[in-house]
């Protein structure tokens, strides 16, 4: 049941999120983040905040090997 739950928080990921995660996962910096894809700084904030409260965890870090563990990574 578990599974299910952590797909579900999965699908709610917006196209720019998970854009922002891929860039997270690659070891960007925020305003590395905001150069790639022509954002601002607080919006790859906001967008980074986002991703970590869908995928219910704490930290970049931690939203990296969540993505990882749910096959967002491919």
């Amino acid at each position: 049941m578990a599974t299910h739950t952590q797909a579900n928080k999965t699908e709610v990921l917006t196209f720019r999120e998970t854009a922002v995660l891929k860039l997270l996962a690659q070891g960007l910096t925020n305003k590395e983040i905001g150069s790639q894809l022509f954002i601002s700084l607080n919006t790859v904030k906001t967008h980074t905040s986002s991703v970590k409260q869908k995928l219910g965890v704490v930290g970049r870090t931690r939203a990296v090997m969540r993505a990882q563990a749910l096959g967002l990574l491919v």
